[in-house]
């Protein structure tokens, strides 16, 4: 009876566990900022999962042990790469280090072969099998794999590992695989369901550029310019004569001038900084930790390379160039502050016969948005 318990237990423990883990990575990827952050902490977890395993194990000689734990190191290669592999195995291992045996060495080469298996699942199974529940009834067989380590036990206690618990450790491996490879698909549909639609708030659905929310937001999260001679620049851009390219070349065209003027503007500036699309045919740029020469330099860049050739959009080629006005500051007022600042000079830029670069400066003081210093080129 108590046989048959201990057995009953190898069923249980990936079920309870599964849940516990999958809330852990649930919790952790809406926390974590990349994902290399997600797959070390999730090996952290399945790698304790694996130790938690082997508190419990059956023991069928003395220093002999059986439990799940390469049920978990497979899983955790398998869902969280070469990372998260190598995380659980070292902190599986370790804990089967410290409990020590004759069977220690083999544990650690079961958990090995377990990890191997993951991985080779991950790369070259789950690509191919488009079917879940046979791709993870496979990643349970190939997980499995690691029972072959018990042709090195010894003869009496082999027969007994092959025969009694063999084919239980076999059937966990595969209900564990399929249980837990579910609750991790329905958990990053969830994932990639909350991104899209949080992408869908904070982007602009033409050029793929930040919309005004998303803007201010990073503006909000702009950190101190670490060199006190550098400050915060923003410019708001125009395309010059945008109504009359939409109603000479119709709307279809137009939208494929905004998208290439983003893109080229874009491949101007740095991946750190802000680039939105307002409204219509204005555009928003700012750029932090930056010198008033520098920022003017980068505006510079940004409207030559609007203007250096035409954009080609269906038959037409359309002469396309910006107007920018701009604003640099070595403090950091309110979005709305800066954004007048910028405003009023791209107004003025407009006033210089467009095609050109307005850089004001109200140097420590940002709220002078009616007294400030103007370059224009």
């Amino acid at each position: 009876m108590l046989a048959l318990l201990e057995k009953v237990m190898l069923f249980v423990e990936p079920i309870a566990l599964a849940v516990l883990l999958v809330y852990a990575y649930g919790f952790f990827s809406r926390s974590a900022r990349s994902t290399n952050w997600v797959n070390l902490i999730m090996g952290v977890v399945f790698g304790l999962a694996a130790s938690a395993a082997m508190s419990s194990p059956i023991s069928i000689a003395d220093g002999i042990i059986v439990d799940i734990r390469n049920l978990f190191i497979g899983l955790a290669a398998a869902y969280f790469g070469l990372v998260g592999a190598c995380v659980a195995f070292f902190i599986g291992a370790t804990a089967r280090v410290f409990i020590g045996g004759e069977g220690m060495f083999l544990g650690i080469a079961a958990m090995s072969v377990a990890g191997i298996m993951g991985l080779i699942w991950a790369s070259l199974v789950r690509p191919r099998v488009h079917n879940d529940i046979l791709s993870l009834l496979m990643l349970g067989a190939m997980i499995s794999a690691h029972l072959v380590v018990g042709i090195f036990l010894p003869p009496a206690i082999r027969e007994a590992f092959y025969q009694g618990l063999g084919p239980t450790l076999l059937t966990a491996n595969l209900l564990g695989a399929v249980i837990l490879g579910q609750l991790i698909k329905r958990e990053r549909m969830i994932l990639d369901e909350t991104d899209r639609l949080t992408s869908a708030t904070m982007t602009d659905a033409l050029t793929r550029l930040m919309n005004r929310n998303a803007a201010v937001s990073a503006y909000d999260a702009l950190p101190d310019p670490v060199d006190h001679r550098h400050g915060v620049a923003m410019f708001c851009i125009d395309v010059d004569n945008f109504k009359p390219i939409n109603d000479m070349h119709g709307h279809l065209r137009g939208d494929a001038v905004l998208v290439e003027v983003a893109k080229r503007m874009l491949s101007c500036l740095r991946p750190e900084d802000v680039c939105a699309r307002l409204s219509g045919d204005e555009f928003m740029i700012v750029l932090n930790d930056i010198t008033e020469g520098d920022a003017m330099a980068v505006a510079n860049r940004c409207r030559d390379c609007v203007r250096f050739s035409p954009v080609v959009a269906d038959d037409a080629q359309i002469d396309v160039s910006v107007s920018i006005g701009g604003i640099w500051l070595q403090g950091k007022p309110t979005f709305k502050v800066f954004r007048d600042l910028a405003d009023q000079a791209l107004y003025d830029a407009k006033s210089e016969g467009r095609d050109c670069v307005v850089l004001g400066s109200t140097g420590r003081d940002p709220e002078m948005s009616s007294d400030y210093q103007m370059a224009v080129a």
